[in-house]
């Protein structure tokens, strides 16, 4: 019998370029969502109030659509092969993203949308799950953790290109979703389906939902959701926080291309976190990394809602950046390690969903209610910084602890 094929390197940045795509739906988007705004304002085709639905959701309905979705496509992965679902989606998503270039009606450029937010709730999953199955311990730890290391570079190129590309004609941005094409090339040359996937050929084997640590699996994804909030705070609202602190042009308008600049130097410090997390993880246990990670977040916020100097501003999110990228791979790693590999896809599904939900909470539900009650961008920060430093001092009380890795 020949020797099981061994993951390569080449094998762990084939499946790390997908997750790139979770963060370009939203913030290839989100900084021309003022262009898109005054592209249509002066034909009186939608009201003002339909130009705020419209944008919004098509900014945010594909993380709604992963956290739906997400749960399904670890179960059809499970069922039908990993590698296959993974390499068809990718083809997918470069359709259904490129299609608002050649659309005018916001009503369609949002269905679209919505296909690619079930295309991306496959995309990662099914590339989640797979680094779980090919690599191992403290290996699988580090590809895992530079998931979120990847995205966030990718994040930086995302809001710069996007501000720049779109700031002549907003319909250039989705020309972006073409480049998924050569990450399809690397998943078909560098990845195969998993050797001990038994359960394609024998349905016998095929793992039950009551497999999954569902207690241990609400708990991370309660901190999940928390987490994810403050993550996308950052990602998303800072363009309203740079417009409340006076970036803009000089007739007066938001400054994208600025603004954008500024959000990409913030999210820098996401990859710091990440190597934090790779060096810290192996030193300190679960608790004391929940500890430093919301420590760092609350400074972040808290002097966030203190400086009104743009760029001190921004690198006060750096620091809140920095405890968000040590969080998220601690949060995925602890959930991974403990799926046993027949209902690997959809425990990582039930996660995903819920940290594409955490996206979707943030623009629709978390800071719009806080403000509600605060009444600027700017002091809603401040009330984020005292949560995490709340979620810190639960942190020191809570009973939380690794599982190992399978």
């Amino acid at each position: 019998m020949p020797a099981p094929r061994q993951p390569s390197f080449m094998t762990g940045i084939a499946l790390l370029l997908p997750i790139t795509l979770s963060v370009a739906a939203a913030l290839f988007v989100a900084p021309i969502a003022p262009k898109i705004a005054e592209s249509y304002a002066p034909t009186g085709q939608y009201t003002a109030d339909q130009l705020a639905f419209y944008i919004g959701w098509i900014i945010t309905v594909p993380a709604l659509c992963v956290a739906l979705f997400s749960i399904p496509a670890g179960a059809l992965g499970d069922r039908l092969g990993r590698r296959r679902l993974l390499v068809w989606s990718m083809a997918a998503y470069v359709v259904v993203g490129v299609l608002p270039y050649f659309l005018t009606s916001l009503p369609a450029i949002l269905a679209t949308r919505v296909l690619v937010g079930v295309v991306e709730a496959v995309l990662m999953t099914l590339s989640t799950t797979l680094i779980g199955d090919f690599f191992r311990g403290e290996s699988r730890n580090r590809w895992l953790a530079a998931q979120t290391g990847t995205a966030s570079c990718f994040a930086i190129f995302a809001i710069v290109i996007a501000g720049v590309i779109g700031r002549n004609d907003w319909h250039n941005v989705f020309l972006l979703y073409l480049m998924p094409l050569a990450f399809l090339a690397l998943a078909l040359a560098f990845t195969w389906e998993p050797e001990v996937s038994d359960h394609l050929t024998d349905p016998t084997v095929h793992g039950r939902w009551s497999d999954i640590p569902w207690r241990l699996m609400l708990i991370i994804c309660g901190v999940t959701l928390f987490g994810g909030v403050m993550f996308y705070t950052v990602q998303i609202k800072l363009p309203d926080a740079y417009g409340a602190l006076g970036v803009l042009t000089p007739d007066g308008k938001y400054d994208s291309a600025r603004g954008g600049m500024m959000t990409a130097v913030a999210s820098i410090f996401v990859p710091v976190g990440t190597v934090g997390f790779w060096l810290l993880s192996p030193r300190l246990s679960l608790k004391a990394m929940f500890v430093v990670e919301f420590s760092l977040m609350a400074a972040g916020f808290l002097l966030m809602a203190r400086l009104g100097n743009p760029w001190q501003f921004t690198f006060a999110a750096g620091l809140d950046q920095i405890g968000a990228g040590m969080l998220l791979p601690t949060l995925l790693t602890w959930a991974v390690a403990r799926l046993p590999f027949a209902v690997r896809g959809r425990g990582t599904g039930i996660w995903n969903g819920t940290f594409a939900l955490s996206q979707f909470a943030c623009n629709n539900a978390a800071i719009p209610a806080i403000m509600h009650f605060t009444g600027s961008i700017i002091r809603t920060l401040g009330v984020l910084g005292w949560l995490c430093l709340g979620g810190a001092l639960v942190s020191v009380m809570a009973p939380v602890k690794r599982g190992k890795a399978g």
